[in-house]
């Protein structure tokens, strides 16, 4: 079997054109049935078993990238902030270093139960990693010991992923252990930042953690499904920030 595809390989053996082609891989990509890559893709059988940090930060990344460098400029210099461990918030703690890096910005603190920011922002900003049992599949730290030691801190601004956001406006993930970690996070911040690729809005997931407020933004990429967004628009308040 092929795990890895070529774009010209496709061409040529399903006979169609390389535009055909690059619908197709977003298509199945969508369905969560393979990962685009430089010129290709590949199957991506992890997802079959759960959440994957390696899995999804291979996804979506040219949307992800665009949204963490919107999100990265809501950080001012002396805030104290919270990054959960999504991969679209890893973008954003990239942005969120070459700012520290160019001195646009300084005397950042980050508090975070992601163990992904070792070769950036630890580089360049106080982060302080919350204690607790650790998850290799997701690259965080989580359980009773994190969710108490969490309490402690207080935010000017939080920013979280999601597995998915309902039709009805609920932040969604794969498992509890996360979920409790973001409600503390939402508890204690001044303003939330929910960063999502388009593909997250309109689906469900296991665990519904939060309902969006007027104390959230949101930041997406274009993509987001435009009948979604009326209906969001209705029930939420707070602004969108739709990227290209």
């Amino acid at each position: 079997m092929h795990h890895r595809l070529n774009i010209a390989t496709v061409v040529e053996k399903l006979q169609i054109s390389e535009a055909t082609a690059r619908r197709l891989f977003s298509e199945l990509e969508s369905q969560n049935k393979l990962i685009r890559t430089h010129g290709g893709v590949q199957l991506a059988p992890e997802l079959e078993s759960g959440y994957s940090f390696k899995v999804s930060a291979a996804m979506y990344t040219t949307e992800k990238k665009i949204i963490g460098i919107a999100a990265a400029k809501e950080v001012r210099s002396g805030d104290k902030i919270f990054l959960d461990s999504g991969t679209t918030v890893l973008k954003m703690s990239d942005a969120l270093a070459e700012r520290i890096r160019r001195h646009e910005i300084k005397d950042i603190t980050v508090v975070t139960n992601s163990i992904s920011y070792i070769n950036n922002l630890a580089e360049v900003c106080n982060v302080l990693l919350v204690g607790g049992f650790m998850r290799p599949e997701r690259l965080d730290i989580c359980g009773p010991l994190a969710e108490n030691n969490l309490q402690k801190y207080h935010f000017n601004k939080s920013f979280f992923g999601a597995d998915a956001i309902s039709l009805t406006g609920e932040l969604m993930t794969t498992d509890e252990l996360t979920g409790k970690i973001n409600r503390i996070a939402i508890e204690h911040s001044q303003k939330n930042f929910l960063l999502a690729t388009s593909d997250k809005f309109g689906k469900t997931s296991f665990v519904s953690y939060q309902k969006l407020n007027s104390n959230f933004t949101i930041f997406t990429d274009f993509k987001i499904n435009k009948t979604f967004c009326k209906k969001l628009k209705k029930i939420f308040t707070g602004p969108i920030i739709i990227n290209e």
